[in-house]
């Protein structure tokens, strides 16, 4: 801040951990089900106790989870941007 610096968040919603997809269990398909993901299984039982009272705090503020978080993150006025997901293009000659 200092400096004038800003930075770019990236992955606010811990690749979906804040998202209500793993509130019920990791389903099948989902990051935490790859065994090669940087969201493990063990890494998702170890948080949901957290991520379960944060989305109740969520839903009394009128949010959801993945809401509440990203305005987390953008509440700081160093933060210039968050990349909340990626999308894949592909360019052809057509």
């Amino acid at each position: 801040a200092r400096d004038g610096l800003g930075c770019i968040c990236f992955s606010p919603l811990s690749q979906g951990l804040l998202t209500n997809r793993y509130l019920n269990g990791i389903p099948e398909g989902s990051r935490a089900a790859a065994a090669h993901s940087f969201l493990s299984k063990d890494a998702v039982a170890e948080a949901l106790p957290r991520v379960t009272a944060l989305n109740a705090i969520a839903a009394r503020r009128g949010q959801t989870l993945a809401a509440m978080a990203i305005a987390w993150i953008l509440r700081d006025p160093r933060v210039t941007s968050a990349l909340v997901g990626g999308v894949h293009v592909t360019l052809t000659d057509d």
